[in-house]
């Protein structure tokens, strides 16, 4: 309570629980897959592909193509605006780091520096490193006359050794620790390491076992050493990654739960499911559904016609309402190829999860991704063996397989919402992710209550909460009803609350919505009426 001394307005801040409704479309992607660079099984938050690209690297034709990067920047592409980036391993053969290690320049030489790439792969075997002398001199610390040198300068290269391929320069960096510079610690690991505004590209340890004194334990000058032993798999480079099995998957989407509270929209890039290897299948079971706040979209095999497609999808084990299936595969223009008008067949995936995030923000979750407005940026067209007729697209609509149609003025659209459920309720896109969004926000909207004392009180606290929430959410579209007595109702009283669930310590809210159905099919009946005669139409 503040000091009330003279007339005015006062403001008492109190620990009550904010009563505020969440904007719809609180979701955010995920991308799990492998990549010739990054952060190794480390959940990386990325807010545009440049973003992306200054932790994993671009498009680089040394390698080959990287299903990670084709997925996250079609999502990007298709108005995605963050996302969570895995970059996995397998049990088979982890990634292996590039390495050089560095000379002192003391009357008997000793090694001293460290030089690592900041992430395994065979990509750090295309990094080099020179040495030169600093700027920083004995007389500029200390007063001196002028003395030898107390810095050093590390310059980072990549793909070559011209000046064109200076990526990084880290200027008057020293290997004594308690050496600064304009009152700031210079000392190289300290410097470099640094999960703020440190080097992209290395990584640096002291060398153990260094006995000479500060300036003589910085490293020699050196010019274009590279650094080698860098591998994606076992053998030599360039020898390609494992393939992942369904453990090292589980292990990767596990690394999600670093961020329980998150809503996600997952996509696998790189991974179809198969009679014989029923990944996305067992993840779904073992994983998505159990965690309650997470939808899959899953992509197809590439080359596939309607008739493979359709025999695919009945063999699917993952009948589930938190999991969706595009088909097919689109053309874009090829981010590998440097000659103009080079295409290349991707997944769908990373457009179809843009698609989702991008329909959240415009129009609520509510909506469902699919439609008109739902025009793939930087898609040309679909594989050849995916273009369907209106018949093939309706076989596949019924088993639950949403298409990826061509309309003229359009471009390439998601025309279909449908989950792999099997019952009718569950069985649209938005229904299911509306059911997740809410479950999710009534978890955090009531977390307050909990240790609170179990009584009238605290019913009604949470009753306020959470009408106020559904009735934000009714009012922006995304509930059923004329009125709100129509589109929900909250029911937490001592109807549902007995002194025995009192006594176990557990309060009981029930809550009913009405769910917003998208209109899949349109109907429209035509009567001609000519000389007072009605005339039917075949529609």
């Amino acid at each position: 309570m503040p000091v009330l001394t003279r007339p005015g307005v006062y403001v008492d801040e109190s620990a009550f629980p904010t009563y505020l409704a969440a904007t719809p479309g609180t979701a955010a992607a995920a991308f799990v897959g492998q990549c010739p660079r990054g952060p190794l099984m480390v959940p990386t938050a990325v807010s545009s592909w440049r973003d992306f690209t200054q932790s994993f690297g671009g498009f680089e034709t040394k390698y080959p193509p990287s299903p990670l990067h084709l997925a996250v920047f079609s999502y990007f592409s298709a108005g995605g605006t963050s996302a969570v980036v895995v970059r996995m391993t397998t049990s088979t053969a982890a990634p292996v780091a590039s390495s050089l290690v560095l000379d002192d320049q003391g009357t008997s030489v000793q090694p001293t520096l460290n030089i690592t790439a900041a992430s395994p792969g065979q990509w750090g075997n295309d990094l080099y490193i020179d040495i030169t002398p600093g700027s920083l001199s004995q007389s500029a610390q200390s007063g001196q006359p002028q003395g030898q040198v107390l810095s050093f300068n590390i310059i980072v290269k990549y793909q070559g050794t011209q000046p064109a391929n200076v990526v990084e320069t880290w200027q008057n960096v020293s290997m004594n620790p308690t050496s600064s510079q304009a009152g700031l610690n210079n000392y190289a690991p300290s410097v470099i390491n640094s999960s703020f505004n440190g080097s992209k590209y290395i990584r640096v340890t002291a060398a153990p076992g260094n006995t000479n004194n500060p300036p003589q334990n910085n490293p020699a000058a050196v010019s274009n050493q590279p650094l080698l032993g860098g591998l994606d798999g076992p053998g030599s480079p360039p020898a390609p990654p494992p393939t992942p099995n369904f453990n090292d998957y589980l292990l990767a989407c596990q690394l999600l739960d670093q961020f329980p509270d998150q809503q996600f929209v997952l996509n696998l890039c790189g991974t179809y499911d198969t009679p014989s290897q029923n990944i996305i299948g067992n993840l779904v079971q073992q994983y998505v559904e159990p965690r309650g706040n997470i939808f899959l979209v899953a992509d197809p095999p590439p080359g596939y016609g309607f008739d493979q497609v359709k025999s695919w999808a009945q063999a699917l084990t993952f009948r589930s309402s938190v999991a969706a299936v595009y088909y097919p595969q689109v053309i874009v223009a090829d981010p590998y190829s440097p000659q103009l008008g080079q295409t290349r067949i991707v997944p769908p995936g990373g457009f179809v999860v843009g698609t989702y995030i991008a329909t959240d923000t415009s129009r609520g979750v509510a909506k469902a991704p699919a439609g008109l407005t739902t025009s793939l940026g930087g898609v040309y067209g679909v594989e050849p063996t995916g273009i369907l007729t209106n018949d093939q697209q309706g076989t596949l609509n019924q088993i639950n397989v949403n298409c990826l149609i061509p309309i003229p003025g359009y471009g390439v659209v998601v025309w279909g919402a449908r989950t792999m459920s099997e019952y009718v309720v569950t069985q649209y896109v938005p229904v299911s992710r509306t059911l997740i969004y809410l479950s999710t926000e009534f978890v955090s909207l009531t977390r307050f209550a909990v240790f609170e004392p179990n009584d009238y009180v605290l019913w009604g606290s949470i009753t306020s909460v959470l009408n106020q929430f559904l009735s934000g959410f009714w009012q922006s579209g995304g509930l059923q009803g004329l009125t709100a007595g129509d589109a929900y109702y909250v029911l937490c009283d001592s109807s549902i609350n007995t002194v025995q669930s009192i006594q176990a310590g557990i309060v009981n809210v029930e809550v009913g919505v009405a769910l917003q159905y998208p209109a899949e099919f349109v109907v429209i009946k035509i009567g001609q009426w000519a000389g007072g005669q009605s005339v039917s139409v075949s529609t």
